[in-house]
This record gives structure tokens, sequence and C-alpha cells, in this order.
């Protein structure tokens, strides 16, 4: 019953899930506006860290999201600068 209320759709799951999506966009979009060049107005970082938190968060559990390696995160990330700016380059070689 205990494993249950923890797994994969549990009530306990989904609430990791909404945090950990709320904190990720949050802190990718703190730390992209930060580290980006003065003046970058051409990308719109809380839609890609959105985009990428959905990403991340796709097919995974929150026991995986809590062991979540910086490669998948980039690869994540790749996707979608190619799907919302495919004409930045390097955008259409991240969809390959």
């Amino acid at each position: 019953m205990l494993l249950t209320a923890c797994g994969e759709g549990s009530a306990f799951d989904e609430g990791f899930k909404k945090s950990f999506r709320e904190k990720y966009v949050e802190n990718c979009t703190k730390s992209a506006t930060s580290a980006a060049p003065a003046g970058q107005t051409a990308i719109d970082f809380a839609k890609l860290c959105g985009c990428t938190a959905d990403k991340v968060m796709e097919g995974r559990s929150a026991t995986e999201l809590a062991k979540l390696s910086d490669a998948d995160q980039q690869k994540a990330a790749s996707v979608c600068i190619a799907q919302l700016y495919p004409g930045m380059p390097g955008g259409n070689a991240a969809a390959n």
C-alpha cells in the first residue's frame, strides 16, 4: 500500500512533478537571463526553459527526475532550441 502512494501517478509523484517544473523553469530562466549577453532579446528564456522542463520530464518518474543528468538537460534544451528557434545557429543541428 505504501508503494502505491508514492509510485508513478500518485499524489506524491504528481505533486513532485508540478513543483519540479515550477522550480526548474524559475531557476533555468534566472540562470539563462543572467548569463545572456546584455541586450539579448531574441530568446524568450521562460518559454525555452518551460519547453526544456517538459522535455526532461517526459516519461520520467519523480525518482528519475531527482537524478537528472546534465547531459539529459542539455539534450532537451537542444531539442527545444531547434523547435523554438530553427534559424538560430546550431538550431537545426540540435534537432538531429
